[in-house]
């Protein structure tokens, strides 16, 4: 069955169906259709949440201007983020009154371009990509996201295989390195203080390479492929939990991923939508409907941000020239 006629099939069913059932096939089908699209080269697509529909992007802006589009760095596998976020999406439409799509990003492509192009007008962007959209395209964040502590702070950890001979930073010097996405706060921002800080930089590393996901990060690390990765401290703990990977250092506490909206996006709707989020709470009435809202970076909801929070990371990505614009790329 094609993914057309999957949605079509789901579109038939009758609105007395149990609402419990029709959610639970609608994240089934998403999961295939998400499925196929990976087997595709991972294309961008836009996800309907009233309609239960997609279109693979062609254009270079969104088809509707009452549409408000929301973009992710991806986390885990894409399917599993997109569960993640949709409940969310329609939190906020319920709340705002505005008609959200989720959209994919390729992977060719980043949160941040698409965040600076108007392809999307909002995202759960991590710090360093907050930095350089707001450097090179001024885009704006507004909330951060809560902890399990309820700290709007989180952490990086660098870990290596349990049978690997790296006990500490000091030993990745020489060693094969996995970082996560370039725009990756967690994945590529963190662990690069966490080695610069132990006078090991970029050149002292055998080689490295980046992954779109903190779960292809460990992946990586996991197979053998690489000696040590970056990667968020609570997928970290899962892993070391289950036997799978060993934390070598975890690192201090810097700002949390938040939302951040483009620059185009009109004040008065970056307000409504910053005042749900900040109502948002996923340990109350919503919880029921979320899709295992913990793996998030945002566990708790989400309290107000400014761009002064992250004056300490902001120096910390200068130094390491990752936050200008240079011939169309960010460094």
């Amino acid at each position: 069955m094609t993914i057309h006629k999957k949605f079509k099939f789901f579109l038939r069913i009758k609105l007395d169906f149990p609402s419990y059932k029709v959610i639970a096939l609608f994240f089934f089908l998403l999961s295939t259709l998400l499925a196929g699209c990976s087997n595709q080269g991972e294309k961008a697509i836009d996800i309907d949440l009233t309609n239960r529909s997609y279109t693979e992007v062609r254009s270079n802006s969104p088809d509707s201007s009452d549409v408000i589009y929301f973009g992710f760095d991806r986390r885990l596998e894409t399917k599993e983020d997109v569960k993640m976020y949709v409940p969310l999406l329609k939190y906020l439409e319920k709340e705002t009154g505005y008609n959200f799509k989720i959209h994919v990003t390729p992977v060719k492509s980043s949160v941040v371009e698409e965040l600076g192009q108007g392809k999307i007008q909002m995202a759960a962007i991590g710090t360093l990509g907050y930095l350089q959209a707001s450097e090179n395209y001024g885009a704006v964040i507004t909330v951060k996201g809560l902890n399990i502590e309820d700290k709007d702070r989180y952490k990086a950890a660098i870990v290596a295989r349990p049978d690997s001979p790296i006990m500490r930073i000091s030993d990745i010097r020489g060693q094969s390195f996995a970082f996560g996405d370039p725009t990756s706060t967690q994945g590529h921002l963190i662990p690069r203080i966490m080695l610069s800080q132990k006078g090991i930089e970029m050149s002292s590393l055998k080689y490295y390479q980046n992954f779109a996901s903190h779960s292809e990060v460990a992946n990586a690390v996991m197979s053998g492929r690489f000696d040590a990765g970056g990667i968020q401290d609570t997928l970290a703990k899962s892993l070391e939990t289950d036997g799978l990977l060993k934390i070598v250092a975890v690192s201090e506490e810097y700002p949390s991923s938040g939302i951040a909206f483009s620059k185009g996006v009109s004040g008065d709707v970056v307000s409504r939508i910053t005042q749900a989020l900040i109502k948002f709470d996923p340990e109350g009435e919503e919880k029921v409907g979320l899709y295992h809202w913990e793996r998030s970076e945002m566990r708790h909801g989400f309290t107000q941000a400014n761009d002064e929070d992250y004056n300490t990371l902001r120096n910390w990505a200068d130094k390491f020239g990752l936050l200008k614009k240079v011939d169309g790329e960010i460094n």
